[in-house]
């Protein structure tokens, strides 16, 4: 069901009421940065949640319908596209006049050899014309394969939550590149009504469930959970615990005999039709007491038990609906656990990290349950040859997948309109790394990210300071031999770089960039600063000493050691966090809990200083205000360099976060450096923050 602005918006807002309602932010022992952006919270959010200790990941509300089918993509050598959008003979001809191409040409006739074999046909192009009339037609035909639809689509959608509609790209990739037996059927949703019951949010839940305070029990509480997972939970003893605190009059046999029922079992629960309940923009809009004397309609619902446990542990299915292993195909075993997005720490004890595994496989199995009660929802798997599979349903429709096929056009402008490909340094590896993974690397990547966050966690990693999904990927391939980073370093001794030994390496360190190199590399790449995003740099480095450190925005830096590398040969970079760390020292400043506000300050353009922090503006004008060092500002000694004592005060770092130099917290103030990032357009400037940088290289060994 497609629902417009104004529905997402409230369901994505009665999903925070939920939380709010009933504590559920109090087992969040993590709770990252949520975007402020209105839109993109009920339209596309995908908020990383830890409840208690385990990761799941929610992929948000996605809406919005398709209406066709949606162009595979076929990356070939030198950085060439080809998109395809159907398998005849002029499909591909026309697709390869399509190709998007880098910076070497190719001929056609070499375009339409490469699509035919990426299809499994041997003999180029001119055998797969041959073969299409004699062998793919017929083979189509006798399948009943009649009309191209996308049957990952969902037809009829819900809240989404945890029901996440599947690309072309995840489906290839699970069915080419995973180890075992090709599976005859998928369940992909494309006709399965996620709109019904569980579409249920838990606002509906907790309405059908208040009649009865022992089916609210059972639910809310996640009693069927605990029984078939947690060894140590003692039904007696929580029953017991219910008598003397909660209900005096506390039916034992009633709950029992309720939690005796088969999943199966579908029970009649009273619910209010959708359509009459109040809108909360209703009450915004003070219209609450109009909306509240309209007649309240119920109807009777019969609901399953399985479907009240889905409905009840809605956060925790998105770690049970994916395509790892088999759960969504026709092989699974509901005998054997199989794959589940849940990832913890390694405190946690081997108990708990135990209930949480297996309380995942239980939902995954009744959610496979459930789906196998009709074949709705369910494709059939049709291989064609080594290359190309169709999924058909049982009306003559089809869609079809390509063996290491793409779903998106690569965009090699990785940073977007803030940095030009050309300006991007050699130490930022994410562009290389994007690269290879779109254009090299043949895998299943649903399954090597799951594998990434396994490895993650099992060597020490810590949620709060997660360095984001693709972070820890690459450092899984580089773990598993599959991408080689490129070693940078060298023997040069620059002037002004201290040498300092570390475990494993020995690095040349800088001090801070000062405003006088800033502007050097500002005079001298008039095109960039022309063109340049971000807070405007002048009034933030007008100070009279230009000794002291610059203020830039992380596009800034890039660009000024893309151009210091060309200046001096050697392969510069930004500390990490782990390498300022052991050049700053963990000891935390004087100055690093201040509650006196920014000690840096802000003037007018005509030199008036503001008491504290400037009152609300237009950008314009808070883009024309200065922000000035103190008079009185105090630096200190690490490893023979400068360090500034000040709390408002930060410097870039090589994950593009940055950290304040005196308390070593974020950007936001808290100790989550890593996962807590700031705008990286931004120098901190509307916080009162001035953000500079320093240099470093490796010393070859």
């Amino acid at each position: 069901m497609q629902l417009d602005c104004i529905s997402r918006a409230e369901a994505y807002l009665r999903f925070v009421m939920y939380f709010l309602q009933n504590k559920a932010l109090e087992s969040f022992y993590i709770i990252p940065t949520i975007y402020t952006s209105f839109l993109d919270l009920v339209a596309r959010s995908t908020p990383f949640n830890t409840y208690n200790g385990a990761l799941t990941i929610f992929k948000g509300f996605r809406m919005k319908n398709n209406t066709t089918v949606p162009t595979t993509y076929i990356p070939l050598e030198k950085f060439h596209i080809v998109p395809i959008t159907g398998l005849t003979p002029e499909s591909l001809k026309y697709s390869a006049k399509k190709t998007i191409r880098d910076r070497e040409k190719i001929p056609h006739t070499t375009k339409l050899n490469i699509l035919a074999k990426s299809l499994g046909i041997k003999g180029g192009f001119a055998n797969y014309e041959k073969e299409f009339e004699e062998k793919l037609k017929p083979f189509m035909a006798a399948h009943k394969l009649h009309k191209r639809v996308n049957l990952l689509e969902h037809k009829y959608r819900g809240m989404q939550l945890g029901y996440k509609q599947f690309n072309h790209q995840q489906v290839s990739e699970r069915l080419f590149y995973s180890k075992g037996q090709m599976p005859s059927k998928l369940f992909t949703g494309h006709d399965f009504d996620f709109s019904g019951v569980l579409a249920w949010d838990m606002h509906d839940l907790y309405e059908v469930l208040a009649k009865d305070k022992y089916l609210e029990n059972i639910f809310i509480q996640k009693l069927h959970i605990k029984l078939f997972c947690d060894d140590s939970f003692e039904l007696d003893k929580y029953i017991e615990a219910m008598k003397e605190h909660y209900f005096i009059d506390f039916n034992e046999e009633r709950l029992k005999e309720l939690l005796s029922l088969d999943l199966n079992t579908k029970i009649p629960l009273t619910k209010r039709r959708t359509g009459n309940l109040p809108s909360i923009f209703d009450s915004a809009s003070n219209n609450l007491n109009e909306a509240s004397t309209q007649t309240a309609e119920y109807e009777e619902v019969m609901v399953s038990i399985s479907d009240l446990i889905i409905i009840s542990n809605m956060f925790e299915i998105g770690g049970c609906y994916n395509l790892l292993g088999n759960n969504l195909t026709n092989f699974y075993d509901h005998d054997f656990g199989s794959d589940v997005e849940v990832y913890y720490e390694n405190s946690m004890s081997s108990d708990e990290s135990e209930v949480y595994i297996k309380s995942a496989q239980f939902l995954q199995k009744i959610l496979n349950q459930r789906f196998q009660q009709s074949n709705k929802g369910w494709v059939n798997v049709i291989p064609y040859n080594e290359n190309l599979i169709f999924l058909s349903d049982n009306s003559g429709n089809y869609d079809f997948v390509i063996k290491n096929q793409r779903d998106k056009v690569f965009t090699h402008q990785i940073y977007g309109d803030y940095l030009k490909r050309a300006d991007i340094p050699s130490f930022i590896e994410d562009y290389r790394f994007k690269r290879w993974e779109y254009f090299n690397y043949k895998g299943n990547r649903e399954l090597d990210g799951h594998l990434a966050e396994q490895h993650y966690y099992a060597n020490g990693g810590l949620t709060k300071n997660y360095p984001g999904q693709h972070v820890i990927l690459q450092n899984y391939y580089e773990v598993s031999g599959d991408y080689i980073t490129e070693s940078r370093s060298s023997n040069k001794c620059l002037h002004g770089f201290k040498k300092i030994k570390l475990a494993e390496k020995e690095l040349m360190v800088s001090e801070l960039i000062t405003i006088d190199e800033i502007n050097d590399f500002l005079h001298k790449n008039h095109e960039y600063f022309a063109t340049r995003k971000g807070d405007s740099l002048p009034p933030l480095n007008s100070e009279c000493d230009k000794g002291l450190a610059a203020t830039c925005t992380f596009y800034d830096v890039l660009a000024y050691i893309s151009w210091a590398e060309k200046e001096t040969n050697v392969p510069l970079r930004l500390l990490a966090y782990d390498e300022y760390l052991a050049v700053r020292g963990n000891e935390v400043g004087k100055s690093a809990h201040s509650n006196k506000g920014s000690d840096m300050t802000f003037h007018t353009p005509d030199g008036r200083q503001y008491p504290g922090h400037p009152p609300y503006m237009n950008e314009s004008d808070f883009d024309a205000l200065t922000l000035r060092f103190p008079e009185n500002l105090t630096n200190f000694e690490k490893n023979g360099l400068e360090f500034i004592g000040s709390n408002f005060f930060a410097e870039w770092l090589l994950e593009g976060v940055s950290i304040r130099s005196a308390s070593l917290t974020s950007f936001y103030g808290d100790a989550n450096v890593l996962r807590a990032s700031g705008p990286r357009d931004c120098t901190g400037k509307y916080k009162g923050v001035k953000t500079g940088f320093r240099l470093c290289y490796e010393l070859s060994q």
